[in-house]
């Protein structure tokens, strides 16, 4: 399944090339997925209400981007299973470590 996410570098010069705005911001910052720091120690404690409660929450911000890519694929019929599965292991990756992902600020004005 075809995934993509751009670099900032990328996507300055795809707003240049494509030519119609001009790039006001552009900022990239990093989010904890889960905001209760951990050790990191992957032996100190499995589930807990806060990590499975950030694992669905996790899970809900995959599923909005990545479900019309997987149903166009294998069909509408796994998806809420799939989901609920993914939910479990990433509320239990939670739970060990900390992890996080970027987001990608940008402001455009028209040409």
């Amino acid at each position: 399944m075809p995934y993509y996410t751009p670099y900032e570098d990328e996507v300055r010069n795809a707003i240049r090339n494509e030519g119609s705005f001009s790039l006001d911001i552009l900022n990239s910052f990093q989010v904890n997925w889960y905001p209760i720091d951990t050790d990191g120690d992957a032996n100190t404690k499995d589930f807990d209400e806060p990590s499975l409660i950030y694992g669905e929450k996790a899970a809900k911000v995959v599923r909005a981007v990545v479900e019309p890519m997987l149903a166009f694929h294998f069909g509408n019929s796994i998806i809420d299973v799939l989901f609920k599965r993914y939910e479990k292991h990433v509320a239990l990756y939670l739970a060990k470590k900390k992890t996080g992902h970027f987001i990608l600020v940008i402001s455009l004005s028209k040409k």
